[in-house]
Formats: structure tokens, C-alpha cells, sequence
């Protein structure tokens, strides 16, 4: 998988990334990159 199908496949229905610059740089220097997920309760 080429750097341009991870970025698409790590943004793929992603309310909110950091920056698509920082996403290549960690994509192109971690082999294995970790992720948060966070999830806000809000709302009744």
C-alpha cells in the first residue's frame, strides 16, 4: 500500500485529523503508527 492509500484509509470517515502534513510525516516515519479514539458523550 503506497503513503496516499494510508492517508486515505487513516482519514476515511474522520470527523477530525491532525494535520495532513503531520499524518505523511508519522505515515512515513513510524512503522507502527498508534491512534487515539476518543469519544465525547454530549447531549441527552
Amino acid at each position: 500500500m503506497d503513503l496516499e492509500q494510508k492517508i486515505d484509509l487513516v482519514t476515511r470517515n474522520a470527523e477530525e485529523v491532525i494535520t495532513s502534513q503531520e499524518i505523511r510525516m508519522i505515515l512515513e516515519t513510524k512503522t507502527k503508527p498508534k491512534a487515539y479514539w476518543g469519544f465525547e458523550c454530549s447531549g441527552q
